[in-house]
């Protein structure tokens, strides 16, 4: 209507920037192209492969071509940050922080490298599928539902397929999935896809042709560049692994598939199906299993305590520990927020080569990252299903979960304690600072005293850091705000300095409540270690550098803790 009775050429073409989007589906494309070169600037938006399509490459060359790039965790952020900031609660750090969550969940970047690309499209869509189903049926994961709500929506509204139909679909990808996984093939060239076809074709009824089954499902499984099959996206492949599992885990060889991926989760594929696998199958074998496992990991040692009697060899050292100190007057939330979203940036775009290095190998490494990777599994389940597994489960799995970590935890304190192993680690330390004085004049070089007080003093900050380290995975691998009272419960039952740590930990971090009263009282009484107290300090540094809180709650805290703040000079 705008442009009704319009006259192009009474306008100056310079001004006129044409923009057309999905124009791969446009029919002679060369033509309309050629059209549009007589304007200065336009923009055209296409799928991946569409400059195979065109015959002039000339007509290609003219054009810059421009890719969406991830948006990386500072932006992911922000994005998140608008979004709650348009609802009706208002803007508040614990909605920022529990959403930035539900997209890295959804992402995948909680488990491993990630499932799908950080688009605009699929963090909006799971903000928007979370806020608007998933509170109508809690009796599903959220991460899976939100899956599920990609392949309807593409499915049904994309594609026009009919809801009694999307069965038809379902299957194949199950199918086509179980396929792929079995053999271990990441794609399918056009012999094996054949092959996979008679199969199937054989075994269900498919009443649609196969060239509209796979033009339907092109966005979700499809032929690459390479003339090969494969899933666009691994989310979905994983997906559709996990819901033929669940579909014949009955059956003795899926089971024995399915234990087979349970006990090697430290590999990222199997995590990821295991995930998805509790969204598709209430199986109560898969729970049990999964707590039989974790028993397992490190049941050399009992969890960590952090009292008294366990690290009394560290408290003698607890001079030579790092103050945590208040951040200064002029310190706000967000830039503090800021500096740790560029440092998570330089992390996510690090290269593949640098990550399989810290990965590492040997058994010890495996025995670690098998340990990590279960628990972050555990709490990928409880958090996902904490309205429809039964409250004793959730327990269960939430205790597993920790104790696994505390057993770990308990695996390192029994390292350093010793006074060889000690003396051994300070002295590689020494020697590493010698590089330090390749170069310099001899009156500028590190005296051996001098070095060995310096290596004395990093080996102690960063056994601490190590027992911090650990209570933050645990507190960020098993804490949501839907199982403050499942939390609570465990650790108030424990009630050792380590659950109590976890316990107030879980509370800054998914409830932003800091209970200074409580907390004070618990740290101050005869079984708490100097280094656990030290501990609960750092926890209550990092709560107020990261969240709002006025001036008189920080006096509070500084008299209350005896932290001080850090001063300007």
């Amino acid at each position: 209507e705008q442009y009704n009775n319009f006259n192009e050429s009474e306008l100056n073409r310079e001004k006129i920037v044409p923009i057309i989007d999905d124009f791969h589906y446009v029919e002679d494309k060369e033509k309309h192209i050629t059209n549009l070169l007589k304007y200065s600037l336009c923009v055209i938006i296409v799928d991946e492969i569409f400059n195979i399509n065109i015959k002039d490459e000339t007509l290609i060359y003219s054009f810059t071509t421009f890719r969406i790039k991830e948006l990386k965790p500072s932006i992911r952020y922000e994005l998140v940050k608008k979004w709650v900031g348009l609802s009706d609660k208002g803007f508040s750090y614990q909605g920022i922080d529990n959403n930035v969550e539900l997209i890295n969940n959804t992402l995948g970047r909680n488990i491993g490298k990630g499932l799908i690309p950080a688009y605009p499209f699929f963090i909006l869509s799971t903000l928007f599928t979370y806020e608007t189903f998933l509170p109508l049926n809690q009796d599903i994961t959220s991460q899976g539902h939100c899956y599920q709500a990609f392949i309807y929506y593409y499915l049904g509204t994309k594609r026009g397929v009919k809801f009694d139909a999307m069965d038809v679909y379902l299957n194949f990808l199950s199918e086509v999935a179980s396929y792929m996984h079995l053999t271990k093939k990441n794609e399918l060239n056009p012999y094996d896809f054949s092959n996979f076809m008679k199969n199937y074709s054989s075994k269900y009824n498919l009443p649609i042709s196969q060239d509209i089954l796979l033009d339907n499902l092109f966005e979700i499984f499809s032929k690459n560049s390479f003339n090969n099959y494969k899933f666009k996206y691994q989310c979905f492949y994983y997906y559709f692994v996990a819901k033929a599992f669940s579909d014949h885990a009955e059956e003795p060889k899926e089971w024995e598939r399915i234990l087979d991926i349970l006990h090697n989760l430290q590999i990222d594929e199997n995590a990821y199906i295991t995930v998805f696998l509790i969204h598709h199958s209430k199986k109560i074998g898969i729970f049990d299993e999964i707590e039989r496992i974790s028993s397992s990991l490190f049941s050399n040692y009992r969890p960590a305590t952090l009292d008294k009697d366990e690290l009394g060899f560290f408290d003698e050292q607890s001079h030579n520990i790092v103050k945590a100190v208040l951040p200064p007057t002029n310190h706000t939330p967000e830039m503090e927020r800021n500096r740790r979203l560029k440092l998570e940036d330089q992390m996510e775009q690090s290269s593949d080569s640098e990550i399989e290095q810290v990965k590492g190998n040997g058994a010890a490494i495996n025995d670690f990252r098998k340990a990590i990777k279960t628990v972050e599994v555990m709490g990928c389940i409880i958090r996902n299903r904490a309205g429809s597994l039964e409250r004793d489960k959730l327990q269960n799995i939430f205790l597993d979960g920790m104790n696994v970590h505390l057993r770990l935890l308990s695996s390192f304190i029994n390292i350093i304690k010793g006074d060889n192993e000690q003396k051994e680690i300070v002295e590689y330390i020494s020697k590493r600072l010698s590089h330090l004085d390749e170069g310099k004049n001899p009156n500028e070089k590190l005296t051996e005293e001098k070095k060995k007080k310096y290596a004395y003093n990093i080996f102690w900050n960063a056994n601490f850091f190590v027992i911090y380290g650990i209570l933050y995975k645990i507190v960020h691998s098993l804490g949501s705000d839907k199982l403050i009272e499942i939390s609570n419960q465990i650790c108030e039952n424990i009630d050792n300095p380590s659950s109590i740590l976890v316990k107030h930990g879980i509370l800054m971090g998914y409830e932003k409540n800091l209970q200074i009263d409580e907390l004070n009282k618990r740290i101050n009484e005869n079984d708490f270690s100097k280094i656990a107290k030290k501990v609960a300090e750092m926890i209550v540094v990092d709560y107020s550098s990261v969240n709002q809180i006025t001036y008189r709650d920080k006096q509070r805290i500084e008299n209350t803790l005896n932290i001080s703040r850090h001063r300007l000079k």
